[in-house]
């Protein structure tokens, strides 16, 4: 008997499956990772889901779901990582932008490295490996394109979010069978339906700071909140999708002191604390002006949106899904760019547009999860 086949033991279920994605301190994030092991459990109902999390209380465990800390820089957090692929009989890596160096391109740094430690782990391991549907950003060195490269070879099936990700995953892998396709971000199908908004839901922002351009972003929610103020009585409220201090959490506040007072008066400041209420939040809003991606996903068909883009993955979501929206230009007018926006929630004209595309998206989802379950099932035996 190997090491690792004295590791694996016997589950007892039908189906184990390691996801590791970057849970924790994002709710997208959160979102991805609880929609995926919904997907499973739903066709799997004895299923046993390992979750990797960046911090220890971002997920609720159950008797189907087991967080564990993938914390690569602490042993405890190697070792359950470890553990978690050993017992697996399916590892699907992401979802979100994992192959993506803006935080480094290499085995080891960044969210890329995390992904290469993972893939090679399952392959080292013998185990069935597949990615969620994730994003691929265009890559800015050889290195980061050769990494890319060995982590997506090693995927028995490659799913990634949208257009522009699937032409990059074309490019690093060509001639890979499977070819890689493209399946709506997972977060589309966690479960619950569009409910009647209520005459006090408020219109929700959720900016994204991150260190690029601050203070421009500051300002054009400012003025988003002014205008929303302006043209409609409800509440205000500025969400952090993010709960780290140097990002969302931290940093809405510079929204809230650039407002006069009798907009402040208006306005509230959430940090959801997880996945549950950031859900209530968005689901329950009249609108939501948005940078954060999976604000619009978590929302999307169950309110307007309006988009403020600074990356790819906002460019491509506006352009797959009938969202309006302008990208982050620095040097323009803070005020137009807010009107704008403003209009695009109060004003819905995409609904209907939006409503068929989300079936559509459900019957993806639906499709993606019988496939990943049959590969994986087929693959025990």
């Amino acid at each position: 008997m190997t090491f690792f086949a004295a590791l694996q033991g016997n589950s007892g279920t039908r189906l184990r499956t390691a996801i590791c994605g970057v849970a924790g301190y994002n709710r997208g994030d959160d979102a991805i990772a609880v929609a995926l092991a919904e997907g499973i459990l739903a066709r799997v109902s004895d299923a046993r889901i390992d979750i990797a999390v960046l911090t220890a209380v971002s997920l609720a465990r159950s008797p189907s779901i087991r967080p564990f800390l993938a914390a690569r820089s602490r042993p405890a957090g190697l070792i359950g990582m470890v553990l978690a692929i050993a017992r697996s009989d399916l590892v699907v890596l992401g979802g979100g932008s994992l192959i993506q160096d803006r935080f480094g391109g290499d085995r080891v740094k960044g969210v890329m490295g995390y992904a290469w430690l993972v893939s090679w782990l399952a392959t080292i391991m013998g185990k069935r490996l597949v990615t969620a549907p994730l994003g691929i950003d265009a890559l800015h060195s050889r290195r980061a394109e050769g990494v890319a490269t060995e982590i997506l070879r090693r995927c028995r099936q490659i799913t990634v979010r949208d257009a522009r990700s699937l032409t990059n995953a074309l490019a690093l892998v060509p001639g890979k069978e499977p070819p890689p396709r493209r399946v709506p971000d997972p977060a589309f199908g966690l479960s619950g339906m569009p409910q009647p908004v209520a005459d006090d839901a408020p219109i929700v922002l959720a900016p994204a700071f991150e260190g690029e351009f601050d203070d421009f972003v500051a300002e054009v929610f400012a003025e988003v909140a002014i205008g929303c103020a302006m043209a409609c009585d409800r509440p205000i409220v500025i969400v952090a999708m993010d709960d780290r201090q140097e990002q969302d959490a931290g940093r809405i506040g510079t929204i809230r002191r650039r407002l006069p007072p009798h907009v402040n008066a208006r306005v509230t400041l959430a940090v959801p604390t997880d996945l549950e209420e950031a859900l209530a939040l968005l689901r329950g809003s009249a609108g939501i002006v948005a940078m954060r991606l999976h604000a619009m996903i978590l929302g999307y068909g169950f309110a307007p949106i309006s988009c403020l883009s600074r990356t790819t993955k906002t460019d491509a979501f506006m352009e797959d899904y009938y969202v309006p929206g302008l990208p982050a230009m620095l040097g323009e007018d803070p005020r137009t760019i807010a009107a704008h926006l403003i209009d695009g929630v109060m004003n819905w004209r995409e609904r209907a547009q939006q409503e068929r595309k989300r079936q559509q998206i459900l019957e993806e989802l639906e499709s993606y999860y019988a496939d990943l379950v049959h590969g994986a099932l087929a693959a025990r035996h």
